[in-house]
């Protein structure tokens, strides 16, 4: 599973600068990451970008988020709204607690059976 974290914790959207897809066409033109939360994240293009990138074909943007998709795998540098560092990080699910839970150590001489008395601290 896949998360956005920075070095405070998680996040739920970052954003990479396009310049790093295709450097003149999508300079300054932010591309979005977000985490749903359930380990997968999508990728879309600033809402604030739409009419600039209105005159490229649906085909050429998607080929564009393919590409930053790749670029964010490959952990390129991600930026929060407010400019922190961030990136994708694997969430490891939480252990599960072990069924055996270690035996206490006897603690007074008629603890332990005949024959055992050698496991007796001194």
């Amino acid at each position: 599973m896949k998360r956005l974290v920075t070095v405070t914790g998680p996040v739920a959207a970052a954003q990479m600068d396009g310049y790093l897809i295709e450097e003149r066409l999508l300079d300054h033109i932010m591309i979005q990451v977000i985490d749903n939360g359930d380990g997968n994240l999508d990728i879309t293009f600033h809402e604030r970008d739409r009419r600039y990138l209105s005159q490229f074909s649906a085909e050429q943007l998607a080929e564009w988020l393919q590409e930053a998709m790749l670029h964010v795998e490959a952990a390129c540098p991600l930026e929060t709204h407010d400019g922190k560092a961030a990136w994708i990080a694997d969430q490891i699910p939480p252990k599960a607690r072990a069924s055996i839970t270690a035996m206490r150590p006897a603690r007074q001489e008629h603890d332990l059976p005949a024959g055992l008395e050698f496991l007796r601290r001194t």
